[in-house]
Parts: C-alpha cells; structure tokens; sequence
C-alpha cells in the first residue's frame, strides 16, 4: 500500500475512508481491522492486545510491507461491518478485500495479549503468498 509511513518500531493504524476504499480497489489485499471497545468485559483484553502489537517484529513487517492496519471506533463502523459482527462479536479481524467479510477472527480476551498477537502475525504471513 502506498500512503504514509508508519515508524520503524510501529505500526500505522489508518481509519476508514474514501482513500483507503480506492487504494483497496487498485491493489486488493486483506485488511487487519482492530476495534476499540469499551464495554469493561473486553476493554482491558482489547488495550493490553493494541499495546502489545508494536513489540511483534513479524507484525510490523506484514503491515508495513504489505497489509494495511485499521483502526475504527465503534461508532464509526460502517454498516456493512456491523452486519457481519464487528464491534459485537468480533472486535479483531482480518478482513477480505472483497467486501470486507472477516476471512480470520481473533479472540481477544482468550490469555496471553502476545500471543494473540503472535497468532495474527501467524495468520498474515500465511495469507501473503495467496495475495501476492
């Protein structure tokens, strides 16, 4: 994707817009959509996951170099991802480009915030080859 840069020891999380729904449609590819919730049950999973993230050298490769990273809020969800689960039940996922159906969705209240993390690195570098 082109566009901005995030920093070498980050990760450039991008919102939902016009720009991004044209960058998608000249070069699809899977989306990592992450969505902050406050609801108390999940919140503290869901921030200890979006800081943990950074720390994760395989992450930060597949979306700097390939995928790119969202992050919306739950008010500003599109109704069309509202409709397959997102901010309910689901609140990280990967999406497809066609459509923006979850192909992968992760648990994050289900242990070890690094290793949820490690498991969507896990997911993205093997997804990468069927989109390359």
């Amino acid at each position: 994707m082109t566009g901005p840069s995030a920093p070498a020891d980050g990760i450039l999380w991008r919102g939902w817009s016009d720009d991004l729904l044209r960058q998608l449609a000249e070069r699809p590819r899977p989306v990592l959509l992450f969505i902050p919730d406050p609801e108390p049950t999940v919140a503290p999973f869901l921030a200890a996951i979006f800081r943990a993230m950074p720390a994760s050298a395989r992450l930060r490769t597949q979306l700097q170099e390939f995928y790119p990273a969202l992050y919306v809020e739950p008010p500003l969800l599109p109704e069309d991802l509202r409709s397959f689960g997102a901010g309910t039940r689901w609140r990280i996922a990967i999406l497809s480009p066609s459509g923006f159906n979850p192909l992968v969705v992760f648990d994050p209240v289900r242990g070890d915030p690094a290793a949820v993390v490690e498991e969507i690195a896990t997911v993205l570098e093997r997804l990468r080859p069927a989109w390359e």
